[in-house]
């Protein structure tokens, strides 16, 4: 009985020294998961919201775990102060212009703290030290523009099956879609299309030919819009032309000046009826006379002792004729194609 006591007394101090050693091991795994047993550099960072963060969670750089949440405070309606606790190991990673931001440990883990490291130098952070903050989209205002995301998407849903529904019920779009002549028509109008564009293409050419033989002086067109000499001898023509007309104007104006007057032989002739009868009279004398005369000479060209005369005035006027006709057109030639 003794030594059954003894036994038990052992096993039971062994089992407890067992089970404090565990507790131990524990309490150190969970101090140091919380920095509790080694130094730490304290910070800060100011949000606007921490919505789901909790003190002790975690806090990393990069996706590694350098620090832990040590206080939550309110310090107005629109901040809140999130204390921080860095590892002294990794004090010379975390700078000054790092940012902090919330986050979550996964899809639906729990919410972190995110320190971003931005580009460009800066000093280590100092314990005391404000970290710059970026607010994160929420999940909240995630779930609301999505709410608004299928609210539009069920909109257009709807307007879709109402198209749908009047396409199917819609004889004049189903006739037209199996009519087999369709695709010939359009083929072929697709061809005309294609050779008016080639006419169209012809015609521009065309107009681009004529008008750099215009530049260069080719042509009938480009004769006259580019010869000095025609140029002068339209002005030429132009100063003849008016001084015509002045000379015109003025006689008319010495005419009219006389039918005022009442004097002069235009006077006489608008209101003598005599000096009219006389004029008709010559008139018709004339044109007896000039009738006679042409037969007269008709009768002549008749005559065999002046037949060889008028034949050889008909020869040579022909003659004349197609030498100025051989003129002409040589003169045109030069026109269109003048010598370099």
């Amino acid at each position: 009985m003794p030594r059954n006591s003894t036994s038990n007394q052992v096993r039971l101090g062994l089992f407890v020294v067992v089970g404090v050693g565990c507790l131990l091991v524990v309490l150190y795994l969970l101090g140091s998961q919380q920095n509790l047993f080694q130094r730490s550099l304290p910070v800060q960072a100011d949000f606007r919201n921490v919505s789901g963060l909790l003190k002790g969670n975690n806090v990393r750089l990069g996706g590694i775990t350098v620090g832990t949440v040590k206080d939550i405070t309110i310090i107005n309606d629109t901040t809140v102060r999130v204390q921080l606790n860095l590892n002294q190991d990794v004090r010379a990673f975390v700078r000054r212009n790092a940012v902090a931001s919330i986050g979550t440990d996964g899809l639906v883990g729990n919410t972190i703290i995110n320190l971003t490291a931005r580009p460009g130098a800066a000093p280590a952070v100092q314990a005391g030290d404000v970290l710059p903050t970026s607010e994160q989209a929420s999940i909240d205002a995630m779930l609301a523009t999505l709410d608004i995301s299928n609210k539009n998407l069920v909109g257009i849903t709807t307007g879709l099956r109402a198209v749908t529904d009047k396409l199917n019920d819609s004889k004049a779009l189903w006739q037209l879609l199996s009519d087999e002549q369709l695709p010939a028509d359009v083929r072929r109008s697709a061809q005309n299309a294609a050779a008016a564009t080639a006419q169209l293409n012809a015609a521009a050419t065309d107009v681009r030919q004529l008008t750099a033989g215009v530049r260069r002086g080719q042509g009938p067109l480009g004769y006259l819009l580019t010869d000095d000499t025609f140029a002068d001898q339209i002005g030429h023509a132009a100063r003849q032309l008016a001084g015509t007309s002045d000379t015109l104007a003025a006689t008319l104006n010495g005419l009219q000046r006389q039918l005022e007057r009442g004097g002069g032989p235009v006077q006489t002739l608008l209101t003598d009826t005599t000096a009219a009868r006389q004029l008709r009279q010559t008139m018709r004398n004339t044109a007896q006379s000039t009738a006679k005369l042409n037969e007269s000479m008709t009768a002549l060209q008749s005559n065999f002792l002046l037949r060889g005369y008028f034949r050889r005035q008909a020869r040579q006027q022909a003659h004349e004729a197609a030498c100025a006709a051989a003129r002409a057109k040589a003169d045109s030639l030069k026109q269109v194609y003048p010598m370099r």
